[in-house]
């Protein structure tokens, strides 16, 4: 039997892809038990909730020594003899099985000079000790790793000193909630306010972590003329040193699911993402998919998934951020309309759901 671990998922892209390859491998009647996060929990098909433990504090946990140990008793109990931790480091150390880890942490393995510049002191401590822990967890704890690009694997294999019998790569994909409407949960729209006629409005699904570079949006404000607002999936604590007036441009709407995300890229214009690290982000591809323009940091990882299909800029640079995104806007619904086509034709190029699934299958027969 073989095990598949989420129980440490709880924001970003790392609770939807497990929810995707979750799903997927119910559809496929693929043997696996699971243990999951109960934010995982929360947004699977009834038929894989049957299949799945919930573990209601995460195991990565410094001190939660009871639900390590719970897992341990799973794997004893249910004779499992493969575990596929979707996202790590995990902390976790299974006994007597095969363990693979994804692997989505950009700042060990890219140049993060720009990242360091804007944290905090206690920002930083915590970074530098996770320069540190992280790959010792990895080494320690992890048999085998996956990521979502060769460019990736390459870096972890020099990170780790991993050779390339023990380094795969699966790409990131769209969830195929995107592919159908009658999944869209639009009650999500009910947190929006009212779009005026000449309204821009820009998407940001992501949670706040430091490289993700959110805070550069408050210093757009000042540059960027009213009709410009920013639809973002951040806590309303991201606002709350702002005047009234910016405020009404940053609306806040939380944490959202999966199929919430295809109603709130209709409701936009463009999807904007000023990230400075990345592996693979999903927003790409969603954004290509829902035939939204992508405006987003000129950076190796997402000309890797966009190419010639998004406005590029420097995401140090807040002039340039400006002038990318006025360019967008201006776009007449003709020129847009080429734009986003001719985008969506590029991200179908990318593996389906089903099809990223039968890579994880694939691998995991072959490991056996």
């Amino acid at each position: 039997m073989i095990l598949i671990n989420a129980s440490n998922l709880y924001v970003g892209g790392g609770v939807q892809v497990a929810v995707s390859l979750l799903n997927e491998f119910t559809k496929s009647l693929f043997e696996f038990k699971a243990v999951v996060s109960p934010v995982v929990y929360d947004q699977l098909s009834i038929d894989t909730r049957v299949k799945c433990i919930i573990i209601n504090q995460s195991p990565s946990k410094l001190f939660n020594f009871a639900d390590r140990k719970k897992l341990d008793e799973i794997v004893k109990e249910n004779n499992i003899k493969i575990v596929l931790t979707i996202f790590g480091p995990s902390y976790w150390s299974p006994k007597n099985v095969k363990h693979i880890v994804g692997f989505a942490l950009p700042w060990l393995i890219f140049a993060n000079h720009n990242l360091y510049a804007i944290l905090n002191l206690k920002e930083k401590i915590k970074f530098l000790l996770l320069k540190y822990l992280q790959p010792y967890f990895y080494k320690k704890n992890a048999d085998y790793i996956i990521t979502e690009s060769k460019a990736v694997s390459e870096k972890v294999q020099s990170l780790l000193h991993f050779d390339n019998q023990r380094v795969f790569t699966i790409s990131n994909t769209l969830n195929d909630n995107f592919r159908y409407p009658a999944l869209y949960d639009n009650s999500i729209l009910d947190k929006l306010p009212i779009k005026n006629k000449d309204d821009f409005w820009l998407l940001t699904i992501t949670h706040d972590y430091p490289h993700k570079n959110m805070k550069v949006i408050i210093r757009l404000l000042d540059k960027l003329p009213r009709k410009f607002k920013f639809i973002t999936t951040l806590p309303e604590s991201f606002k709350e040193e702002l005047t009234e007036e910016k405020k009404e441009r940053i609306i806040t709407i939380g944490r959202v699911n999966n199929n919430q995300c295809p109603p709130l890229y209709n409701a936009c214009d463009a999807m904007f993402l000023p990230t400075l690290l990345e592996c693979f982000s999903a927003s790409y591809l969603e954004a290509l998919f829902m035939k939204k323009m992508v405006i987003t940091s000129d950076r190796d990882f997402s000309r890797a998934v966009c190419d010639k299909h998004a406005f590029y800029f420097d995401p140090c640079d807040v002039d340039d951020i400006c002038n990318k995104i006025k360019e967008a806007s201006m776009l007449s619904t003709t020129e847009k309309q080429s734009f986003t086509e001719s985008a969506f034709a590029h991200g179908n190029s990318f593996l389906t759901a089903q099809e990223r699934a039968g890579k994880y299958i694939e691998l995991l027969a072959h490991l056996r």
